[in-house]
């Protein structure tokens, strides 16, 4: 016998008292193990979030911005077709015939480009290259038949840096000495101008448009009229920008006060760092954008200290409609005081949550999803000039909704696909509302990509000084977006607009709107980025058509 023999109890209830022990220590242990694996699956999924927050992270930094999902044909049987793009009488009628049979658009390569023809608004020189009589042969130099003359032979681009000059001023006066003694004068009035100092309105609108189109920091800007001979101190032109900002305000309130007239109202908001001054370091600003409807054609901006509601709730004061924007609670609180106000929800904001869980975990809920979302947006872009009546999109939002309802019950409570199909059903009625009316969008693109007008400067210009300076850009935002929005090029605007604003009257204001004033000023119209805008979106619908022709079904 062994020593395990040995030492093994030989009554019966020590060896009972043994395996109760013994039992005891095993459940111990089980208990250990099962709070390792708790452990351990915690982890795992920690290790998981972060790293879809990696993947994310890295698509934001490196990978393509565009949120695109295309439905594979190879995938059919994998998805419910009744779901995922299914075309159905409600969704697919035959309104866009005419975009099929129209030839889609070729984007310009950089190969088998054509003579390019300058446009004839352009000045032109003409350089003459005369023959070196010891060039021309002896037999032709003296033929008196021989024909001499110059033939065109090819156009040339040339650039000459742009000029600053000076402007004297002479005032006519006339003197005259009375025999009183005293003397009369009389003297020839200049015109007014717009703010006190040393710089003209086309001076100006080129620091405008420099830095607030074109998005030039102060300090660039300093540099490049120093190439040219003069050199304005970025504090100078801070001082003026803020002079010229208040000078411009009745024009910036008048455009602000005719967005809020609009039927739907656009609004988003994005930070901005502000230098502080002690300590030192940088606070953390907002610039808001209001963008106004096509019967209100303006793109409007605000600048607040922080997002407090108490922003919007000034700049939105009055407004009655519907505002559309993402669910920022601030938003939500605005339309929730005010029975006017009805709030819209944006399908793309919520479409972003799927399609960035679907680039993480592709699975068949998020596939189908996003198979929801393309049909509605397919309808939305046939029907874009329809009435509400004409969209078709209702049955199919009704069975995304009854989807969403069912899949929040199924999925986990800390799911991030549960996460994203709550956004939409706590806000369902906001989401459905674009469907009560033609003239609102399905989404609130218009309003981001307005604001991204401001955040390609900022990425150039970092922050702003102080809060004046946070004032200024949100008007001259206001002026010169609306310009983009109009293909207006707004140095021409701004010129005449610095010129004319001292001697126009408050009711001739509306005349210095930028919709009303290239109506006026045809030829500052920008022709060539407007072509470009509709060939673009004809492109884009073009593809989207030929996407919406089913696939052949291989044999």
């Amino acid at each position: 016998m062994d020593a395990f023999d040995v030492n093994l109890p030989r009554d019966i209830d020590a060896c009972h008292e043994l395996i109760l022990e013994l039992d005891r220590e095993r459940r111990r242990q089980a208990a250990v193990i099962a709070q390792q694996q708790e452990t351990i699956a915690q982890q795992q999924e920690t290790i998981d979030r972060l790293q879809s927050d990696v993947d994310l992270l890295k698509r934001t930094l490196y990978g393509r911005r565009r949120e695109r999902f295309v439905d594979d044909s190879q995938q059919g049987l994998l998805f419910d077709s009744t779901i995922v793009g299914a075309d159905d009488d409600s969704g697919s009628g035959d309104d866009d015939e005419s975009d099929d049979d129209e030839p889609s658009p070729e984007r310009r390569s950089s190969k088998g480009r054509g003579r390019r023809l300058f446009p004839d608004l352009l000045p032109r020189k003409t350089v003459r290259h005369e023959l070196d009589e010891q060039e021309i042969p002896e037999e032709l130099r003296s033929d008196p038949t021989a024909r001499r003359f110059f033939k065109k032979t090819s156009e040339q681009l040339e650039f000459t840096p742009a000029s600053i000059h000076v402007i004297e001023h002479y005032q006519e006066v006339i003197v005259r000495d009375e025999a009183s003694g005293e003397t009369t004068i009389a003297t020839a009035k200049k015109p007014p101008q717009l703010i006190d100092a040393y710089a003209g309105p086309g001076f100006w609108a080129h620091l405008t448009a420099s830095r607030f189109a074109d998005h030039l920091p102060y300090y660039r800007q300093e540099d490049i009229l120093a190439r040219h001979g003069c050199r304005i101190g970025r504090g100078t032109q801070q001082r003026w920008l803020f002079a010229l900002a208040l000078a411009v305000a009745p024009l910036v309130e008048l455009m602000r006060r005719l967005a809020l007239q609009s039927e739907v109202l656009g609004c988003d908001e994005t930070p901005v760092k502000m230098l502080a001054g002690e300590p030192p370091g940088c606070t953390k600003t907002y610039l808001w954008s209001t963008v106004g409807d096509n019967a209100h054609p303006y793109d409007c901006f605000h600048f607040t200290p922080d997002r407090s509601r108490d922003g919007p709730e000034q700049f939105l004061a009055g407004f009655q409609g519907y505002l559309q924007s993402d669910a920022y609670t601030c938003y939500e609180r605005i339309a929730a005081a005010d029975d006017r106000i009805v709030p819209v929800g944006c399908w793309a904001h919520a479409r972003r949550k799927f399609e960035e869980i679907h680039f993480s975990a592709p699975s068949v809920r998020t596939h189908t999803a996003l198979g929801y979302f393309q049909r509605l947006y397919d309808i939305e872009d046939r029907a874009r000039d329809s009435s509400v009546s004409q969209r078709g999109a209702k049955p199919i939002v009704t069975e995304f909704h009854q989807w969403l309802l069912e899949q929040h019950e199924r999925e986990l409570p800390k799911s991030k696909l549960r996460a994203a199909i709550a956004y939409m059903t706590n806000r369902w009625q906001s989401f459905a509302c674009y469907l009560d009316h033609g003239a609102i969008p399905i989404d609130n693109n218009r309003t981001e990509a307005a604001l991204k007008y401001a955040v390609l400067g900022r990425k150039a210009w970092l922050f702003f000084g102080n809060s004046q300076g946070g004032e200024t850009a949100a008007t001259f935002f206001t002026l010169t977006k609306s310009c983009n929005r109009h293909h207006v090029d707004p140095f021409a605007y701004l010129r005449d607009v610095y010129t004319r604003l001292p001697s126009t009257p408050a009711s001739d204001l509306p005349s210095l709107l930028p919709d009303r004033w290239i109506d006026e000023h045809p030829q500052h119209r920008l022709q060539e980025r407007a072509d470009e805008a509709r060939q673009r979106a004809d492109r884009k619908r073009a593809r989207r058509a030929q996407r919406r022709v089913p696939a052949a079904t291989p044999r």
